[in-house]
């Protein structure tokens, strides 16, 4: 994931319960579509190893706060209702 807010990526790493990497470099995107090409084009065999030599290492890392996780699912749980109350 390209640079982002760190309250914007922590809460995003809490909600999904998985582990966030901010990418070392600002143009991740970019850099992502290098690294297709360059395998695509035959110049490394996987994307694996384009990152491997590519690759410009993480920023940052969030990794998920369980104590979070009841907050969240609560909040889940009122959207999905709101979202059954419009759609009937």
């Amino acid at each position: 994931i390209s640079l982002k807010s760190p309250y914007v990526m922590q809460v995003l790493s809490d909600v999904m319960g998985v582990p966030i990497k901010v990418a070392a470099t600002e143009q991740a995107g970019a850099l992502g579509a290098a690294m297709c090409a360059a395998v695509a084009s035959g110049v490394y065999s996987s994307l694996e190893n384009a990152q491997c030599a590519m690759g410009q290492g993480v920023r940052a890392e969030y990794l998920p706060n369980e104590g979070r996780k009841p907050h969240y699912a609560g909040k889940y749980e009122k959207y999905r209702k709101l979202g059954l109350f419009l759609t009937t």
